[in-house]
C-alpha cells in the first residue's frame, strides 16, 4: 500500500538503491566521456589531410553519440525499475547491469575514435 492509502505499489528501498546506483554509474561514466577521453591529445602522422580520428570534431561527435546512447540506456533501466521490474528482481539488476556494460562499451568506443588505446 501508498504513502497515501491507496493500493498502488510505492517504490521499496530496493529500487530506490538501484535508481541511486543507476545515476552514479551514468554521472561516472559522463566524467569518464568528457573530462578524461575526449580531451585526450591525439599523436597523429604529419600529413595533410589527417587521418580519421585525428581532429577534436571526431572524438566531441564520438563522445556526445555515446553519451545520448547511455542516457537513453539509462532512462530505460529506471522505467525497468520503476515498472515491469518492481516484483521482478532480475529484470531490475539485469537493466543496470546492461547500463554498465553499455558505459564501458561507449568509454572504450570513444578512446577508439582517437586512435589511441591505453
Amino acid at each position: 500500500m501508498a504513502v497515501d492509502g491507496s493500493t498502488e505499489k510505492s517504490p521499496g528501498v530496493r529500487t530506490h538503491r538501484v535508481i541511486v546506483l543507476a545515476t552514479a554509474v551514468l554521472v561516472a561514466t559522463w566524467v569518464v566521456l568528457w573530462l578524461a577521453v575526449v580531451p585526450v591529445g591525439v599523436a597523429c602522422p604529419a600529413i595533410y589531410p589527417a587521418p580519421p580520428g585525428c581532429s577534436a570534431a571526431d572524438r566531441r561527435s564520438a563522445g556526445v553519440t555515446w553519451s545520448l546512447i547511455v542516457t537513453m540506456v539509462y532512462a530505460l533501466s529506471v522505467t525497468i525499475a520503476l515498472t515491469f521490474g518492481r516484483g521482478r528482481r532480475w529484470l531490475t539488476h539485469g537493466a543496470v547491469w546492461a547500463l554498465v556494460l553499455v558505459a564501458v562499451i561507449g568509454i572504450g568506443a570513444v578512446q577508439g575514435s582517437t586512435g589511441i588505446w591505453y
